[in-house]
């Protein structure tokens, strides 16, 4: 493939970060919460393998979140009107992020506690 064609890919994604952080607030509150956990890793002087645990449960719940603000548009098209049916799978997606939000918490919470 060529450079231009990666370069296009880069630009469609930045895109949809974009729109995510534009209209999510979830995903802005998440993002927040992820840089608190940087700076807190820092001052704490996190070790190597600290750190990678840390990027790794912030890139997962936020890439969580992009997923379920696709499936949830996707939803949107497929019925417009709000059905039970719909919003049972919406809710099934949000409880998707919150059980790996809820799970970023310990893993945060672990790391700090190790480095007190």
């Amino acid at each position: 493939m060529c450079l231009f064609t990666y370069w296009n890919k880069f630009r469609y994604a930045w895109r949809g970060l974009s729109y995510v952080f534009r209209r999510e607030r979830s995903f802005r509150l998440e993002l927040a919460v992820a840089l608190l956990a940087v700076l807190m890793g820092w001052r704490l002087n996190f070790s190597l393998q600290a750190w990678a645990l840390l990027a790794l449960t912030c890139a997962v719940v936020l890439a969580a979140e992009v997923v379920n603000t696709a499936l949830e548009r996707l939803l949107d098209l497929v019925e417009p009107r709000l059905s039970l049916h719909i919003a049972f799978l919406k809710d099934l997606l949000a409880a998707a992020v919150l059980l790996l939000a809820l799970g970023s918490l310990v893993v945060g919470w672990l790391l700090v506690v190790e480095h007190l």
